[in-house]
C-alpha cells in the first residue's frame, strides 16, 4: 500500500469494556471544535472525550443513566441525552455540572441550532430549550412518532430524521 492509501484508512478506537477509553454500546457523537471526538457510551452509563487519535481526555459520568446522545457548542460545553434519567444535562468542558433540562419522556438525540438552542430528540416530539436560561421553547408544531437524528438548517429550523414514518421532517424557526 502506498502512504496515501495508508492514510486513507478508516482510524478506530476503542473495544469492548467497562475500562477507560472503552465501550458497552456507544451511540451518539460529536465532534467539538478542537476536533475532540464526545462518544455516548450507553451501556457503562457515561460520555467518554477523545483527541483525534484516539487518546482519552475526559469522562463524564456519575449521574448519568444510559445516555444516548451528546452534542457540542462552540464554547465546548457539552450536552447529553441522559435517557435513563429523562432529562439532558449540561456540562462544562471541564465536566463541572451546569444545569439540566427536564420534563423529558425519552431523550435520545440533542442537537443544537446556530442560534443556540437546544433541540432533543424526544419520543413523539422535538423539545427546544434555552441554553441561556435552561426554558423550555414551544416544541415542533406537528408530534413526531419516532425522531431520531435532528440536524441544524442553519435558519433557525431544523431538519428531523423520523424512521417510523420513513421521511425526513422540515420544521421552520416557529416550529
Amino acid at each position: 500500500m502506498t502512504s496515501s492509501e495508508v492514510a486513507a484508512l478508516p482510524r478506530a478506537f476503542g473495544g469492548p469494556g467497562a475500562g477507560p477509553g472503552q465501550f458497552r454500546e456507544p451511540s451518539g457523537i460529536a465532534v467539538d471544535v478542537r476536533g475532540r471526538v464526545w462518544v455516548a457510551d450507553t451501556g457503562n452509563d457515561r460520555v467518554q472525550a477523545f483527541t483525534r487519535d484516539g487518546a482519552l481526555v475526559r469522562v463524564l459520568a456519575g449521574r448519568l443513566k444510559a445516555p444516548e446522545g451528546v452534542a457540542v457548542d462552540a464554547s465546548g460545553n457539552v450536552y447529553v441525552a441522559d435517557t435513563g434519567n429523562r432529562r439532558v444535562v449540561q456540562f462544562s468542558w471541564q465536566g463541572g455540572f451546569v444545569r439540566e433540562f427536564g420534563g423529558l419522556a425519552r431523550p435520545r438525540g440533542v442537537a443544537l441550532d446556530h442560534a443556540g438552542r437546544l433541540l432533543v430528540d424526544d419520543t413523539g416530539r422535538v423539545a427546544r430549550f434555552d441554553t441561556r436560561t435552561g426554558a423550555e421553547l414551544p416544541g415542533t408544531a406537528e408530534p413526531i412518532s419516532s425522531p431520531r437524528d435532528m440536524a441544524d438548517d442553519g435558519a433557525g429550523g431544523v431538519w428531523v430524521a423520523e424512521p417510523g414514518n420513513h421521511r425526513i421532517v422540515h420544521f421552520g424557526a416557529s416550529g
